[in-house]
């Protein structure tokens, strides 16, 4: 039973709210038809189980590479990994066995609920597990090439709603396209700023984030042009493909995030800043997240 409760714990099931969120925005693109609760509910699981499989294949190259080992300057529970490697609570092929059998499970889900609804939908179920493996895991580790981890992320949680929307009418709706791209484009921005405390650990296994490539104001620039970009997406959506203009409820949420892009600037040398930021900034994206879902039922 111990051991059941530390493999649930090692994929960080607090850090998966910010996925069903998005799984609620897709659901709330406006289809025809939804599907079954049924079909829903393994739709669910089926995402968060990608999402808690990334989460331990990323604990279990961060080992191999050194960098949560040699950590120092974490700020727990946020940063440097969920530690059950680094306590000796789970052995590295437990973590990456949990971790190929999420994905495995996963996909038989998948299969499922595509015979179900449509085999359509495969394209983007592949494509989603392979950004989750390739962010942490060579040959490509695209957490460790600056920029590509970010639009990595935003792709791969943009899948999220695009995906969720498509579903429900078993045929692919690029409607959804917009406000995927937004979202995933904000939770990018969480693991942006949580790389900062990281960054020494980070240079010194040569995984090279963003974080570890710029400076502060450089990293600064980044996070708000990343979130110009998500708001540029909604505005699309909502001019070009008929997006609920309560969407734009977002807005209010603007003046924290350009608060958290200044913030951004000293946090690289104020370490008393960074946890603040940290939790403001991840608080500030749930919010929008949640905004975006209000406003999508708006509609």
């Amino acid at each position: 039973m111990h051991a059941a409760l530390n493999l649930f714990l090692a994929t960080r099931p607090a850090f998966l709210t910010i996925t069903l969120l998005g799984c609620l925005i897709g659901l709330t693109v406006p289809s025809p038809s939804k599907q079954s609760i049924v079909i829903n509910l393994l739709t669910f699981a089926l995402v968060i189980l990608v999402h808690a499989a990334a989460n331990v294949i990323n604990d279990y190259y961060d080992h191999l590479n050194g960098s949560d080992q040699n950590n120092h300057n974490r700020i727990s529970p946020f940063t440097g990994g969920s530690r059950f490697i680094q306590d000796q609570l789970l052995k590295p092929t437990q973590i990456f066995h949990l971790g190929v059998a999420l994905i495995i499970l996963s996909t038989a889900i998948g299969l499922y609920f595509c015979k179900q609804t449509t085999w359509l939908l495969i394209p983007l179920g592949i494509t989603g597990v392979i950004f989750g493996w390739a962010y942490s895991a060579p040959p490509l580790q695209l957490m460790s090439r600056g920029i590509l981890g970010e639009l990595s992320i935003a792709i791969a949680w943009s899948l999220v709603v695009i995906g969720f929307a498509s579903i429900q009418t078993a045929s692919f709706v690029y409607q959804a396209i917009p406000m995927g791209l937004a979202y995933g484009l904000m939770v990018s921005n969480i693991l942006l700023v949580n790389q900062i405390p990281d960054i020494e650990a980070d240079r010194t296994a040569r995984k090279l984030t963003l974080a570890t490539r710029t400076n502060g104001n450089e990293l600064s620039n980044w996070y708000l042009g990343i979130i110009i970009a998500a708001y540029i997406f909604q505005l699309i959506g909502v001019h070009y493909f008929s997006a609920s203009i309560g969407t734009l409820l977002t807005v209010l949420l603007l003046p924290i995030f350009v608060h958290c892009a200044k913030t951004i600037r000293m946090a690289k040398k104020q370490r008393d800043q960074t946890k603040k930021l940290i939790i403001l900034n991840l608080v500030s994206i749930h919010l929008y997240t949640l905004l975006l879902f209000i406003g999508m039922l708006l509609d």
